[in-house]
């Protein structure tokens, strides 16, 4: 019991620790610059569940059609409208690729809160509209129903309804709904 039970002491050199110290800094640069270009990365319009109709139904706030301007989307017509939705004026504005003067239909959603705005639910909702009809090339739901009026879209809205979670909250914000639905 009298022995002494510590053990050989470890020495570490000056050089070592300056070494160590720099690489940790350096490591710590290198992942807030990581952070910084992925945060970068991400400033593009958001982008919300709009794989299915089922999607378009619960997140849309309205499924407008529209005229391309400079700025936005000038409304011609508003083709469907979730229970609760934010009220929705003639003209919107969204981070989207639309031609001066083409027409679309959007599912677009309001985000809330003071500072709220328009979004379109994704890039590949935004539906251009040709003679009338919906465009061919499209990767989603709405290449089911391509060549159809815009108003099929609509009625498909109509019939499918939102995801059951979400029913509860279809008066509440986007971010509610989306909770409201674990992905």
């Amino acid at each position: 019991m009298g022995e002494n039970s510590a053990g050989p002491a470890l020495s570490v050199s000056g050089r070592l620790k300056v070494g160590g110290t720099i690489l940790v800094v350096l490591l710590a640069v290198w992942a807030a610059l990581l952070g910084a270009r992925l945060l970068m990365d991400r400033t593009g319009p958001p982008e919300y569940p709009a794989e299915d109709v089922r999607d378009w139904a619960t997140f849309a706030d309205h499924l407008v059609l529209g005229t391309a301007e400079d700025d936005g989307l000038e409304i011609t017509a508003v083709l469907w409208s979730r229970q609760g939705a934010h009220p929705i004026g003639r003209r919107v504005s969204f981070e989207a690729e639309l031609s001066a003067g083409a027409a679309y239909a959007v599912p677009v959603a309001w985000t809330g809160g003071d500072d709220g705005r328009w979004v379109a639910l994704a890039p590949e909702a935004v539906v251009p509209i040709d003679g009338g009809r919906i465009d061919a090339g499209h990767e989603t739901w709405v290449g089911d129903i391509t060549g159809k009026s815009p108003r099929a879209l609509a009625a498909e809205l109509y019939e499918t309804g939102p995801y059951p979670a979400a029913v509860p909250h279809l008066y509440e914000s986007l971010e509610q709904r989306l909770a409201a639905v674990e992905r």
